[in-house]
């Protein structure tokens, strides 16, 4: 088995929404125009309905109500519609999945956690465009579905097999198992919905992001959000929250971050706030238990 072999087993299971999928054509598209890119929202209300939630947060600060797409595209900009576009696709894509395995309102709460986080720290390291740093991290766990989907008894035996239960020791275990790990399979997947090379790179790397020979850094601000986002809101069934630290993650993708430690207490402390009022936005239902 591959991880080829595995994704395509969920390709008619696991596919982006066309809103998704038109919304990252017209953006990438040198001739598309603002009108465009507001009938294909409007097409969609679930979508309309966060771009407008996300105009009007508290994050933008505006005075006045936002309360038309067109204003709302204007307010956040053209990346930050393709990453809600994204956020809300996603969090609508997975379903029917084991629940003994995963409970997938914490498991988008890990991952726009883990996304927050890697925005916020590619933030203080200059890091352009990091928006694609919160997608990586909404992203990255999203292989592990892929394996409660196709997997799910063979997953239930590594899982009673793993211990400790953390995130190295369960990705070894993956590899042992199935001959490759969630981070390989999920950047899989990416790869069959055509989104970018680099958050492909970004996903596949997270676990060694020293292989990410063109963009290291990013990868280890990826492995960062990740150990802290895991410590922070774990989604494996039975593993308890800790606060993480520097020392919770890989020496050397620490050295490639390059930030004082005291820098990870400030961005756990504004991630919280931010992480819910976007998974209000995104995935309400989930949002209401927190």
């Amino acid at each position: 088995m591959t991880p080829q072999q595995l994704v395509q087993e969920v390709s008619q299971l696991f596919t982006l929404p066309d809103v998704a999928i038109r919304l990252n054509e017209l953006i990438s598209a040198p001739d598309s125009s603002t009108q465009d890119l507001v009938e294909v929202v409007q097409l969609d209300p679930g979508l309309a309905g966060a771009v407008l939630k996300l105009a009007n947060s508290a994050h933008y600060g505006r005075a006045t109500r936002v309360d038309s797409i067109p204003r709302a595209i204007a307010v956040i900009g053209e990346r930050e519609l393709q990453v809600m576009a994204m956020a809300t696709s996603v969090t609508t894509t997975f379903r029917g999945l084991p629940a003994d395995l995963v409970d997938m309102a914490t498991f988008w709460d890990n991952s726009v956690t883990c996304g927050v986080i890697a925005r916020l720290l590619g933030r203080r390291c200059r890091i352009p465009r990091t928006e694609q740093l919160f997608l990586a991290g909404l992203l990255h766990a999203v292989g592990r579905l892929v394996f409660y989907a196709r997997r799910p008894e063979e997953y239930r035996a590594l899982l009673g097999a793993a211990e400790p239960t953390d995130e190295p020791s369960l990705a070894a275990a993956e590899r042992r198992v199935f001959g490759f790990d969630y981070a390989t399979l999920g950047a899989e997947l990416l790869r069959s919905w055509n989104l970018p090379v680099m958050l492909q790179v970004l996903v596949a790397c997270q676990l060694r992001p020293g292989e990410a020979t063109d963009c290291a850094r990013a990868a280890a601000l990826l492995h960062v959000a990740n150990s802290v986002a895991a410590g922070l809101s774990p989604t494996l069934k039975g593993v308890a929250a800790s606060q993480a630290g520097p020392a919770d993650v890989d020496p050397v993708a620490w050295a490639l971050v390059g930030l004082d430690e005291a820098v990870l207490a400030e961005v756990v402390q504004e991630a919280s706030s931010q992480s819910l009022e976007i998974l209000a936005i995104i995935n309400p239902c989930a949002a209401v238990i927190y």
